[in-house]
Order: C-alpha cells, then structure tokens, then sequence
C-alpha cells in the first residue's frame, strides 16, 4: 500500500480529511526521524517498538573488483511489532 492510499484508508476510517491525515502523518514520520537520530527508543502501544542499533564495521567484497572493502560501522533501524500485530498477521 501506497502513502497516498495508507492516507485515504485512515481518512475514511477516521471521518477525517486525507489533508489533516497527510499532516498528521508527516509529523509522525519526522518526530520518529528526529527521536531514533538522538537514539531514542519510541514505543507506540498497539503497534510495536522503534529503536536504533549499531551495526559492527564489516570487511565486504565490491562485486566489481572482487577487492576486500572495510565497512563502517553503521546504525540500523529496528522495528519490533506488538504480540497482538504478530498474531492478527498470522491468523
């Protein structure tokens, strides 16, 4: 599903416009950006947890060249669902 079908789905559901929906959601987006940046954990009840974790600097191959590439170490986004979201997708 698209953003633009994600909004009209919420704004029908909702009773509300897809504008303030589209507001609302792009606010979302940027406190999660701005609170996982400053490594902040969010948990949102009913729908899971984002935190941000560091991965190791890593020795990789360019496909091209086949010459050894040392990676840095880099963070990584991790998204746990809630038990209730695991089990309604696996009913």
């Amino acid at each position: 599903m698209k953003r633009k079908e994600f909004v009209k789905k919420i704004a029908e559901n909702s009773q509300q416009s897809p504008l303030i929906v589209q507001k609302i959601l792009r606010e979302f987006v940027k406190v999660l950006a701005e609170a996982l940046k400053n490594g902040e954990k969010i948990t949102i009840s009913g729908l899971g947890q984002f935190k941000v974790k560091p991965t190791k600097p890593k020795l990789a191959r360019n496909p091209k060249t086949g010459e050894p590439v040392q990676l840095p170490e880099r963070k990584k986004i991790s998204f746990r669902p809630t038990d209730w979201i695991r089990n309604y997708i696996n009913k």
